[in-house]
C-alpha cells in the first residue's frame, strides 16, 4: 500500500512516525523546540519579567498606565499557558504507539498491546471540538467489538473543514489498510 499521502498528512500535523521495512510506526508527538521557546517560554518569561520589574521598582498598580501593564501581563501569561495546554493535549493524543503492519493495526497503550484487523474492528469514530476562536481539535478512534475506543490520532488546525477532511481521509485509509469495506 502506498503510504506517501499518509506520511505527508502526519508530517503536516507534526505527528512523529517512522517507516520501517514497510511498517508505519506512529508514535510520540514531535516536540518542536521553536514552538516551545517562542510560544510558551518567552511569553511566560515576559510576563514574569514585567511583574518583577514592577515589584522591584515599586511601581504603583493603580497608576494611569497600570491597566495596560496588567493587561499585557495577563496576555503574556495567557498566551504561554494556552499554547502549553495545546501542546500537552496533542502530546497525550499521540502518545500511544501505533504500528501499521500488513492488514493490521497494532496499538500499544497503558492498558496493554492490541492487534486489530478486519475481524475485530467494529468501526472508526472521530470527534471535532473547537478549542478557541480559530483552532479546532480532531481525534480519531478505533472502536473494537467490545465497544472500547482506542485513540489512533489527535491533531488541530485553524479550519474545521480541514480537520474534518483529514479525519475522514484517515478513516478511509485505515479501513482500506485493514480490509474493511468503505461505507
Amino acid at each position: 500500500m502506498n503510504t506517501t499521502v499518509l506520511e505527508a498528512k502526519l508530517k503536516r500535523h507534526k505527528i512523529s512516525y517512522s517507516n520501517e521495512n514497510g511498517k508505519i510506526v506512529i508514535g510520540k508527538h514531535k516536540t518542536d523546540l521553536a514552538t516551545i521557546i517562542g510560544l510558551i517560554i518567552l511569553p511566560i518569561a515576559a510576563g514574569i519579567g514585567i511583574c518583577l520589574m514592577m515589584i522591584l521598582n515599586n511601581i504603583d498598580f493603580s497608576g494611569a498606565n497600570s491597566g495596560r501593564i496588567i493587561a499585557g501581563i495577563i496576555f503574556f501569561f495567557g498566551t504561554g499557558f494556552f499554547y502549553f495546554s495545546r501542546l500537552r493535549s496533542k502530546k497525550q493524543a499521540n502518545d500511544n504507539l501505533k504500528t501499521l503492519d500488513h492488514k493490521v493495526i497494532k496499538v500499544k497503550n497503558e492498558f496493554g498491546e492490541f492487534t486489530f484487523d478486519s475481524t475485530n474492528i467494529e468501526d472508526f469514530e472521530f470527534s471535532v471540538e473547537q478549542i478557541d476562536e480559530e483552532t479546532f481539535e480532531g481525534n480519531l478512534y478505533l472502536v473494537d467489538h467490545e465497544q472500547r475506543r482506542h485513540q489512533i490520532l489527535g491533531f488541530d488546525d485553524e479550519t474545521e473543514q480541514y480537520v474534518l477532511n483529514d479525519l475522514k481521509w484517515f478513516i478511509e485509509f485505515f479501513m482500506t489498510h485493514v480490509g474493511l469495506p468503505l461505507s
